[in-house]
């Protein structure tokens, strides 16, 4: 799916229903002191009364929202349903396809491997593959791995058309592997030369996997829970699977054009692949973001960040580093990432100069136009834009 850079300028009615709430919870924010978003929900919480509304302004089924502090302290909120037949109200553990907030985790992973020596980041995904994507994959014997980090590598989005969609409709919960989807990406023409310009390509991050798992020899939710969930005990985060559990906030999405919602968590449109099959909650989300960019992060060492994080392709609202939206704010630097699942949605941000995170996380489309979630919430989270 497209990028969906937050702090790219709105504009609209809801824009301006939602900038007067956010206002409102600045207010309510400034009045309580900082002790305002660190309260259980209660009635009055100003961020619970932010996010019920922006969740009616979307149209979407419910959602969560989940803030971490400096301090080492985190505030959640839940709102609207998890499930509308049989109804079942969100709470803030729920499980939520994060969509492309998965690619952060495959360039760590990657950026691991590298760290180990047991690739470069100089090497060509050709050097991977099997001999026939290897000829056949358009770019796969000239792009490096940055450039699948940068989605600048120019090979062409297996998502393109409806082709894929259309095996999803004939086989709904087939379990899609990341060496299944070699063929969609084989016999396309490049979309330009490795190196030369962005263009978001879900392509580069099914390569990526691949590659993690032939050098693992493991399937990739196994690399995932050694690397990553484990180690930050992330232990309500894993890869989609069926059948589907208690605990995930049923999908809706407008599948048929109808502009209606309709219970889309019975497609596997990526259960097992890198660029978007992660399952997690707003709470596992954040304990990631501190683990990779906190002060005392586990994942990767500092160096590796830097390089994460200013190695960069400029892609027209931002910049696109290794797996990470690199902007910036009135609050100073942003990183994080948005993602998109059938009937899910995703956002999430690390403001490294207030050492804060925040994460959205919703079983929905928005029907109607909003601006980002972050983008609204940030003053009442941060205060005052820096000078």
């Amino acid at each position: 799916m497209q990028d969906r850079w937050w702090w790219r300028e709105m504009t609209g009615a809801g824009t301006m229903v939602l900038a007067r709430i956010a206002v409102m919870v600045t207010m309510a924010v400034v009045a309580c002191g900082d002790a305002a978003f660190a309260q259980n929900q209660k009635s009055g919480d100003p961020l619970q009364t932010f996010l019920q509304a922006y969740v009616t302004q979307a149209g979407l089924p419910g959602g969560v929202v989940g803030i971490a502090y400096q301090d080492g302290s985190s505030r959640f909120a839940a709102t609207g349903l998890s499930n509308a037949a049989p109804t079942r109200n969100m709470r803030a553990t729920e499980r939520f396809y994060i969509g492309s907030l998965t690619k952060m985790m495959t360039s760590v992973v990657i950026l691991q491997l590298a760290a180990e020596q047991r690739l470069k980041l100089s090497d060509h995904p050709a050097r991977w593959l099997p001999p026939e994507y290897a000829q056949s994959i358009a770019n796969a014997k000239q792009a490096t791995l940055i450039d699948l980090l940068h989605n600048s590598s120019g090979i062409p989005d297996y998502l393109d058309g409806d082709f894929f969609f259309e095996l999803v409709g004939r086989e709904p919960q087939h379990g899609w592997r990341n060496a299944e989807i070699l063929p969609l990406i084989a016999d396309r023409d490049a979309v330009f030369s490795p190196g030369t310009q962005y263009a978001n390509s879900n392509s580069n991050y099914i390569l990526l996997g691949y590659i993690i798992e032939q050098i693992e020899q493991a399937a990739i939710e196994d690399v995932f829970a050694k690397r990553i969930f484990a180690p930050l005990e992330m232990d309500a985060t894993s890869f989609g699977s069926f059948p589907r559990d208690a605990d995930l906030a049923h999908g809706y999405d407008d599948g048929d054009g109808d502009g209606n919602l309709e219970d889309v968590t019975g497609f596997d449109v990526g259960d097992h692949l890198a660029d978007g099959g992660v399952v997690s909650t707003a709470r596992d989300m954040l304990a990631f973001m501190r683990g990779l960019f906190g002060d005392e992060g586990t994942l990767l060492g500092p160096k590796a960040i830097a390089r994460m994080t200013t190695d960069t392709m400029f892609a027209g609202n931002g910049s696109y580093g290794y797996g990470i939206m690199v902007g910036a704010s009135d609050w100073g630097p942003v990183w994080g990432h948005d993602g998109n699942y059938f009937g899910y949605s995703a956002e999430i941000s690390w403001f490294p100069k207030q050492q804060t995170a925040v994460v959205f996380l919703t079983n929905g489309r928005a029907l109607n136009e909003v601006p980002p979630f972050t983008q609204q919430i940030l003053p009442a989270i941060l205060g005052n834009p820096l000078k």
